[in-house]
């Protein structure tokens, strides 16, 4: 028995609540829960409840808002013995509702820095930040088209864009001879077209960031496959993500994060604090050091780049896209 069980009169597991901004099934928010439960132990008896938020297709603010309320109301009847929050959408519209309170909160996929969501000086919380590895990214780009000098960067209007954005500004003194040719956040996805069409007069590789909040022309979200379909077959500069499944929908090649890694943190967090009796706020949040090196080869040769073995041997290889496989 918890002694939150305890102090409600009730037997069983401990009561987890994870709210996801996201959806699943997807392998971004799938492998970071997988990772979390690994990380906390199969020692450690818990009892979950899933919330998806969703935000892919409930872009607007009104929507995370009233997504928020849901997971809240849900958090508030349910009474859990800890609150595990992945990515920035949940932090800002569920666990900072919860700050300075009892319940422990550990969170995974936050791109924004903690003082962006109230998190420094929580007592309660702790957390997993999502830090890009793009510096080695672009080296792995530039392994395969050793002309790249300057880089595009394009993304979406996103809550969690701008920090990353201001991290790849400051990391560019570690990449001498390059140069950030364009920065550009965008709304809608003819917005989208037309900035990727426009690039390879400017620059000579894209990276790319959030293509979730996209509008097309009926006003609603377009799916991100969608987005990334249409990446792949009418772009014609190598190209760079962070995350796996863009390499699967076709991005050239990334050092992607890891989303059991980022999982996995977390769950050793919610160890630390449902098991050992650690504090929330006495555990440092760190960003995640491993990264996975991917290429799709399907778009390499549709770029005329010819691929080192020694790549092959090193990298996840992914052979075609991912969205010929949609309905």
């Amino acid at each position: 028995m918890t002694a939150q069980a305890a102090a409600e009169g009730r037997d069983g597991p401990y009561r987890i609540m994870h709210v996801m901004s996201f959806d699943s099934p997807w392998r971004w928010t799938d492998g970071q829960f997988a990772g979390f439960k690994e990380g906390l132990g199969a020692d450690v008896g818990a009892e979950y409840k899933v919330f998806q938020m969703d935000v892919k297709r409930n872009g607007s603010r009104e929507a995370k808002e009233q997504k928020g309320r849901e997971a809240r109301a849900i958090i508030d009847a349910w009474k859990p013995d800890l609150l595990y929050t992945s990515d920035d959408d949940a932090q800002e519209f569920v666990a900072r509702h919860y700050l300075n309170q009892k319940l422990p909160i550990v969170f995974s996929g936050v791109n924004k820095e903690p003082r962006e969501h109230g998190f420094e000086g929580a007592p309660n919380v702790t957390g997993v930040l999502e830090q890009e590895h793009f510096v080695e990214s672009v080296m792995l780009l530039r392994s395969l088209a050793p002309q790249i000098r300057r880089l595009a960067v394009i993304s979406d209007t996103g809550i969690q864009w701008p920090p990353v954005i201001a991290r790849i500004r400051a990391a560019m003194d570690r990449l001498p001879g390059m140069t950030l040719a364009a920065v550009d956040q965008v709304k809608t996805f003819e917005e989208f077209k037309d900035r990727l069409g426009a690039y390879p007069a400017v620059a000579d590789a894209v990276v790319q960031l959030g293509i979730f909040n996209l509008a097309g022309r009926d006003g609603r979200n377009v799916r991100y496959q969608e987005v990334q379909k249409w990446a792949a077959t009418h772009g014609t500069l190598p190209d760079t993500s962070f995350w796996i499944d863009r390499v699967h929908f076709g991005v050239l090649a990334s050092v992607t994060l890891s989303e059991r890694e980022q999982g996995l943190a977390a769950g050793r967090l919610a160890r630390a604090i449902l098991r050992d009796g650690q504090a929330p706020g006495s555990l440092p949040m760190r960003p995640t050091v491993k990264g996975h090196p991917a290429l799709n080869l399907a778009r390499a040769k549709q770029l005329g780049l010819t691929v080192r073995s020694s790549l092959l041997l090193s990298a996840e290889v992914v052979t075609g896209y991912e969205w010929e496989h949609l309905p």
